[in-house]
């Protein structure tokens, strides 16, 4: 019996046995044709290769510009040139390089501002004629006065000079017209050249400077343009700087680079970063450059800032965009131009343009003549999306042939902050002062709509529409 039973137990096993393989091969089948393995496996291998690509990632990152913003080639300068002062007008949508010089040797100075036309993609060479040759390293800016904006140029040096003026002038592009300010610099002192400039609440700023061949300063002058006069702020740059990339986002003035002075190679690029509160007269550092610069500006894009390039400690001069963001305190990357360059003219719309031009190549003796114009289709600034408040921004808009030109001329009341973002069509057009006017210039015929916003808020006003028909 126990024979038997035993028998019949092995035999019971032997057919579970076949049953379980035939069940686990069915299975096996099953998943093959679905693909079920091959899936598998492809999965970890994709999150293998994934988190190696994740380890090899570069450290920097490029500024996102929805795909869409390039760089190009524009119209080249009438001749090679540096040291001069690139300055966007809004009144009328062009580009200025004011002052400078075609060589490195005595008698080089341009004499005449030149003027870009992004309409026609031209330079001009101005009639209005500079009140001396001391047009080279000048800090200038876009200031109004009695509801007419100028071209305020301040201080500067000639080639091969070592002496620097304190003479201020004023430019009005629309009329071709230029006029010296009876309010001279006082921290020119006979060898100082301007540091950073930048404009806040209808003021320029200049920040630090260079004492020709000697020494860096520190101080802080402001500048009013009615009455026009100085004055000399409590606050110093925590180090001594020239040539400072410098910009205004908001209510703050942000820096970022520098020169140092060395006795033996005279300018050392550094990576210094600072905030300056005008209104409260104080300094506070903000997270270093990723790279050291100077001789170059920092411009204001997107509310955000924007240094361009520039540097001679080598490995400068660059053609890397270097990106700020005063929200985060961090750093990133743009897109870079092509041609590395120093000491050349540029500026912005602040929304869907940076023009740049002239400059002294990589090998830091040739002098260029190229343009490049970063251009956004769409503006990667993005617009608010606000209920407007007519109780407490009001728009007005009027649009009108002005020397050929379409213009829109803007009017409101009601805000509150320094400066007032300009939106058309949903895009920030541009970020200027809160002094109640602006005028854009328009290229092409249609329907366009308007609103001004309290400077980075969604408090904004009504929404203007302007039509242009014909030609």
């Amino acid at each position: 019996m126990k024979k038997k039973s035993a028998s019949q137990s092995a035999f019971f096993n032997l057919r579970v046995l076949i049953g379980l393989f035939v069940f686990l091969a069915g299975v096996f089948l099953a998943l093959l044709g679905l693909g079920g393995f091959s899936n598998a496996f492809a999965q970890g291998k994709d999150t293998k290769n994934n988190s190696s690509a994740a380890s090899q990632a570069p450290t920097g990152t490029q500024k996102p510009d929805g795909g869409q913003c390039s760089w190009s080639s524009g119209s080249n300068l009438p001749m090679v040139g540096v040291r001069f002062v690139g300055v966007y007008f809004s009144a009328n949508g062009k580009f200025y390089a004011m002052g400078g010089r075609n060589s490195d040797s005595a008698g080089s100075e341009f004499m005449h501002p030149f003027e870009y036309d992004p309409g026609t993609n031209t330079w001009t060479e101005k009639s209005a004629t500079y009140p001396d040759n001391f047009v080279n390293n000048m800090a200038c800016g876009v200031l109004t006065d009695a509801g007419t904006p100028y071209i305020y140029c301040v201080g500067g040096s000639f080639a091969t000079g070592t002496t620097a003026t304190d003479r201020v002038f004023r430019y009005n592009p629309v009329t071709d017209a230029l006029t010296t300010v009876a309010a001279p610099w006082p921290g020119a002192m006979g060898t100082n050249l301007p540091g950073g400039f930048s404009v806040f609440n209808n003021k320029l700023y200049i920040l630090g400077g260079f004492t020709i061949n000697v020494a860096m300063v520190d101080t802080i002058y402001e500048f009013t343009p009615s009455p026009a006069g100085w004055v000399l702020k409590n606050a110093h740059l925590p180090v001594p700087l020239g040539y400072i990339p410098t910009t205004t986002i908001g209510n703050f003035i942000y820096t970022a680079g520098g020169s140092a002075f060395d006795p033996v190679v005279i300018l050392i690029d550094t990576n210094n970063a600072f905030k300056y509160d005008p209104v409260a007269d104080s300094i506070t550092t903000i997270a270093n450059i990723p790279r050291a610069t100077a001789e170059t500006r920092a411009l204001t894009f997107c509310n955000q800032m924007y240094v361009m390039g520039g540097g001679r400690t080598s490995p400068n001069p660059s053609n890397e965009v270097d990106i700020y963001d005063p929200g985060s305190d961090t750093w990133s990357t743009g897109l870079p131009f092509v041609t590395p360059r120093r000491n050349f003219a540029t500026d912005t719309n602040g929304s869907d343009h940076i023009w740049l031009a002239g400059g002294y190549a990589s090998d830091q003796v040739t002098l260029l003549d190229t343009m490049e114009i970063f251009s956004c289709p769409v503006s990667p600034c993005g617009s608010p999306t606000p209920t407007p408040t007519p109780g407490q921004i009001r728009l007005r808009a009027g649009a009108h042939i002005a020397d050929g030109t379409k213009v829109v001329r803007l009017h409101w009341t009601g805000a509150t902050t320094d400066t007032v973002d300009i939106y058309r069509n949903d895009a920030l057009r541009a970020t200027v002062n809160n002094d109640g006017d602006h005028t854009d210039v328009l290229t092409v015929r249609g329907i366009y709509t308007y609103k001004v916003c309290e400077a980075g808020t969604t408090n904004c006003s009504n929404e203007v529409e302007v039509r242009f028909r014909g030609p």
